[in-house]
């Protein structure tokens, strides 16, 4: 054996396992560090395309003031975080999600008077989405599939609402406060089941129509669990249907009466032949 075979792998069996270990500890230690239940919401600004194709580029540039003199304000006196913008959008969020749904209503309440002031021409309305979920939270960003979700829900918002998923809803510590109700189930893009939308309403007047109308209730539809026990029941009927045939046959060939079937069957036949 040469000197050369005699040297030490520089991993050895043993130092493999502690290195996994290590890793496996790492990765629970930034998962603890950087990982938070949060509520995240996404704005994005409906109209201001128009006003700057219609009242120039100085009209929409006051639009972006106004809007960040309304949303980025809103966001910090209710205990939330603002991430950045993104084109006339911004990103945010929250610990508390009570905090989070408090602060759509006031920016949709901002936007309100905004517009009923007629400072441009077009009317100018938000889309609001909240989701609530396991995110990475770092100095200046989030990541995470919660992330997503959110901005899903602002897609699917129309203008002037604020949607939320359930998850967000059932976090909320105080539903008196805001009258919220389920909406609908919505198909978010990316996403292969539908998620339950939730409304958070803001205008007094719209608040108190929905609820004349009778449609204050917050019970969301359990359609996947009925639709998946329905399959269960089509499945399982005519297989046991097939069990207690097979079964029956077998019994009754076991006890004769199969034989005495066939034999009453043969002389009802062969009376009716006479």
């Amino acid at each position: 054996m040469t000197a050369e075979n005699n040297k030490k792998s520089p991993f050895e069996p043993e130092d493999i396992e502690q290195i996994f270990e290590q890793q496996e500890k790492l990765e629970s230690m930034m998962k603890e560090k950087f990982t938070k239940f949060i509520t995240i919401m996404f704005t994005d600004l409906k109209g201001s395309t128009a006003i700057a194709e219609t009242e120039g580029d100085i009209v929409s540039r006051k639009l972006i003031k106004e809007h960040n003199s309304l949303v980025i304000p809103a966001i910090q006196q209710n205990n939330g975080m603002f991430v950045k913008s993104i084109g006339d959008g911004t990103l945010s969020y929250f610990e508390n999600a009570q905090d989070a749904v408090r602060t759509a209503v006031l920016i949709q309440r901002g936007m309100d008077e905004l517009n009923m002031a007629q400072k441009f021409k077009i009317p100018v309305l938000m889309r609001i989405g909240l989701h609530s979920g396991m995110c990475i939270v770092e100095r200046n960003d989030i990541f995470g599939d919660a992330v997503n979700t959110a901005s899903r829900f602002e897609s699917s918002a129309t203008p002037g609402d604020i949607f939320m998923s359930e998850d967000t809803y059932n976090a909320l510590s105080d539903k008196s406060e805001i009258y919220c109700r389920f909406v609908k189930q919505v198909t978010l893009k990316g996403k292969k089941e539908s998620y339950n939308a939730y409304k958070a309403f803001w205008n007094p007047q719209e608040i108190e129509r929905d609820k004349a109308q009778g449609n204050g209730s917050n019970t969301a539809p359990v359609a996947k669990s009925t639709s998946k026990f329905k399959l269960i029941l089509i499945v399982l009927i005519p297989m046991l249907l097939v069990l207690a045939l097979t079964l029956r046959d077998k019994i009754g060939s076991s006890v004769g009466l199969g034989y005495e079937a066939r034999s009453i069957n043969h002389s009802i036949s062969a009376s009716e032949g006479k």
